[in-house]
């Protein structure tokens, strides 16, 4: 007869000072299987543990954390090669592992409802100058929208849902925004991966206009974005300002994102995302 789960759980954890290396890999092993369910019972052992029991408890929780990342990062990698793949779904399916509870029909509700004011505030307008600058307005200064410089590194900049929630983002989310916005009232807009720095690109009436949405929505003719990136100490090449497709835009996210966990000292977490980010560039070169 099989043993209760919370039976066979008891017996694991008997054994889980054992000093045999073989005993130990076996009780591993079984813990490692168990999920969810698992960590939380190994955390509410943590309190009586001893010292060097409780060392080995945190790693195992630890494991069972990533493992999970992981499955869920590697259903991301199946749904961007199939052909549903949207950004926004992508990028819902980004923030999911972290947190749990994102619904993602809330995310589209809230771009919907953005999206239909915006279209109210750029109507009647017909010189493109004046388009880009409605949008910038809307977005910058009716909405809030602002790049968070005091808080850069924090992961939430890189999540749509939380950027949507706080008005703060780093360049890529923030025009993440805008694109997404744009799309729903068929602007002609465009996200470009710049190097060091994303931007958004209008084409209006055959003109081209690029917007840096984290540094107050500044407007900026070609001639202006090549400049600037010369100026950031890159040698400019035309590549840098074509339009990214969404599969670019995931890549970058995920990898600014495994930066920002870096940052805060969360390397595993970092760790699985980077290798995320690799794999969906390897997607990218196919």
């Amino acid at each position: 007869m099989k043993p209760e789960p919370d039976l066979k759980f008891k017996a694991l954890m008997k054994l889980l000072d054992d000093e045999d290396p073989q005993v130990f890999a076996a009780v591993e092993k079984e813990l490692l299987h168990g999920g969810d369910e698992t960590a939380r019972m190994l955390e509410l052992e943590m309190d009586s543990a001893d010292a060097g029991t409780r060392r080995r408890i945190e790693n195992l929780v630890s494991r069972i954390h990533l493992d999970k990342l992981q499955r869920e990062y590697d259903r991301l990698l199946d749904f961007v090669s199939g052909s549903d793949f949207t950004l926004e779904r992508a990028l819902f399916l980004l923030a999911k592992p972290l947190y749990p509870h994102v619904d993602f029909a809330e995310i589209e509700s809230a771009l919907n409802d953005l999206a239909n004011e915006l279209r109210g505030r750029i109507a009647g307008a017909e010189d493109p100058y004046e388009i880009v600058q409605r949008v910038n307005d809307f977005f910058l200064n009716e909405m809030g929208f602002a790049g968070n410089s005091r808080d850069y590194y924090n992961p939430d900049n890189s999540i749509l849902h939380r950027v949507l929630e706080t008005r703060r983002g780093i360049p890529i989310s923030l025009g993440i925004v805008y694109l997404l916005v744009g799309r729903r009232i068929n602007l002609p807009i465009f996200g470009v991966g710049a190097p060091a720095h994303f931007l958004v690109k209008f084409v209006l009436e055959g003109k081209e206009f690029y917007v840096d949405v984290f540094n107050g929505g500044r407007v900026m003719s070609r001639k202006d974005a090549e400049n600037s990136i010369n100026d950031m100490g890159f040698t400019f090449e035309s590549r840098f300002l074509k339009a990214s497709s969404d599969l670019e835009i995931i890549a970058r996210s995920c990898r600014n994102l495994a930066r920002a966990f870096s940052a805060i000292d969360e390397q595993p977490r970092a760790n699985v995302l980077m290798e995320l980010s690799i794999e969906l560039e390897r997607l990218i070169a196919f």
